[in-house]
């Protein structure tokens, strides 16, 4: 467990940053520096254009660095790549504590994107190959846990640097950024092993051997060579069918065509079950309905996330994969539609409190289901030999996915634009009815299964409903 833990923490980084740069664009010296300076209203801002130029480059860098990573671990290895992610957002966060302009804080976007890339694309495919089969999916659960812990550590460290004079009330949030990048990597180089399947794909045997053995030679009768023997085994007839180079064209032939599509599935699902609403504009809905302290709002929001991310792992290796995510999602579309039947209420502060405790109960299922299991999914439902491109294509989407609602749901919600305000839960739930009864059709039970024997049900195109 110590293991995946280590393997998982770079994902407090992420989940950090996302935090912090949704907070910081507020801190008034942040403002003054990276913003212009109007006049006639003696009042300083941040355009949105800026605003916007720094998303999308993120984006657009995490989808270049999802994709990248599908050649990098099988090339260099999941531990070398790691330590490429760590050491990406470190020189990110020292370029923008010293950023003379937004230009520059650009360069700093791009660097914090291709570590989203790298580590969307390499942790959930890394635990999988170090995980034993009957806590799989507990372990790459953690994930989501990770990411949820760096936003509440963000949240802390904004709300003790707001009360600082001067620069270092934003400088301050982004320096902590290098303490949690040394934190993950005193974690992760001294427990973690390269994953033993790069080591087989290598020839490296012995390597592979020693790896297992630091995974899980405490382990009462654990028989090494037989699980090595497993592994080669299972490498060397995916080798014999499909030539030496794994390939993104082998994710999109015979059998590997579904097991992409259910990598990719869950990660469209989370974004079309309602997080850019529910998710995103919690914290705006109970700010209208009459909360005013932004550090308490974010205490319950993220809260009501560890505790459900919490019960998702006891649930996870007892009800299976499948059971949990899609009661979570049927959970979840009553709330999206009551969201958006609100929003035809004449407003007032009642209304606003009934969709900010449906976004509350939202957060909890969407926790619960398809935020920690959807990792979970990503990172066992894959060929060994394709993971980490099957793992980077479903990053990609994720991102892609991502940046499309980052742009559109502003303008949908916000009164100078479209206006719909909690009206906005009815374009989430037509789409998400579909998809819930598409996962319900094609979404298999992975739980205790050996990699060996979800190849060979795959092969078999066995029904989903079957396995």
């Amino acid at each position: 467990m110590s293991i995946s833990l280590a393997c998982s923490s770079a994902a407090v980084l992420i989940g950090y940053d996302m935090t912090l740069i949704g907070s910081i664009i507020a801190n008034v010296e942040f403002v003054k520096k990276f913003g212009d300076y109007d006049a006639k209203t003696d009042t300083w801002s941040l355009p949105a254009d800026e605003q916007l130029v720094w998303s999308v480059v993120q984006y657009v860098s995490a989808m270049c660095g999802a994709m990248g990573a599908g050649y990098m671990n099988d090339v260099i290895g999941r531990r070398a790549v790691f330590c490429i992610l760590v050491a990406c957002t470190m020189v990110g966060t020292i370029i923008e504590l010293f950023s003379p302009d937004w230009k520059v804080w650009i360069v700093a976007k791009l660097l914090f994107g291709a570590a989203m890339g790298f580590m969307q694309g390499t942790i959930p495919a890394y635990i999988s190959e170090l995980a034993p089969s009957r806590v799989r999916g507990f372990l790459l659960s953690l994930f989501q846990f990770w990411i949820m812990f760096g936003a509440f550590v963000a949240a802390c460290v904004l709300e003790g640097t707001s009360h600082v004079e001067g620069p270092w009330s934003w400088k301050g949030t982004i320096v902590s950024q290098l303490g949690l990048g040394v934190m993950c990597l005193a974690l992760f180089i001294p427990l973690v092993p390269e994953s033993p399947y790069y080591l087989v794909s290598k020839g490296r045997l012995d390597a592979a051997k020693a790896a297992l053995l630091k995974m899980r030679g405490s382990e009462a009768n654990y028989m090494v060579e037989e699980d090595l023997a497993a592994i080669v085994g299972l490498l060397e007839h995916e080798k014999l069918e499909k030539g030496a180079s794994p390939s993104y064209m082998e994710c999109f032939q015979g059998p590997n065509l579904r097991r992409t599509f259910l990598a990719c599935l869950p990660m469209v699902m989370q974004h079309f079950l309602g997080y850019p609403l529910c998710g995103n504009y919690l914290a705006y809905f109970l700010t209208l309905s009459g909360m005013d302290n932004s550090f308490t709002i974010t205490v319950i929001s993220m809260t009501v996330a560890m505790l459900a991310i919490i019960c998702a792992f006891v649930l996870i290796e007892r009800v299976g994969r499948r059971l949990q995510y899609l009661v979570g999602t049927f959970a979840i579309l009553p709330l999206l539609l009551c969201i958006g039947i609100l929003g035809f209420v004449p407003s007032s502060t009642a209304v606003l409190r009934g969709v900010a405790s449906l976004c509350i109960i939202w957060s909890f299922l969407w926790y619960l289901s398809v935020g920690a299991v959807g990792w979970t999914i990503v990172g066992e439902i894959s060929s060994p030999r394709l993971r980490p491109k099957t793992t980077s294509l479903a990053a990609t989407i994720n991102s892609l996915i991502n940046m499309g609602w980052s742009i559109a749901i502003p303008y949908l919600v916000n009164s100078e634009r479209a206006n719909l305000g909690p009206k906005t839960g009815l374009v989430f739930f037509a789409p998400s009815l579909f998809l819930a009864a598409i996962a319900y059709f094609v979404m298999p039970e992975t739980k205790g299964k050996t990699f060996e024997e979800l190849d060979a049900l795959f092969e078999s195109r066995t029904p989903a409903r079957k396995f």
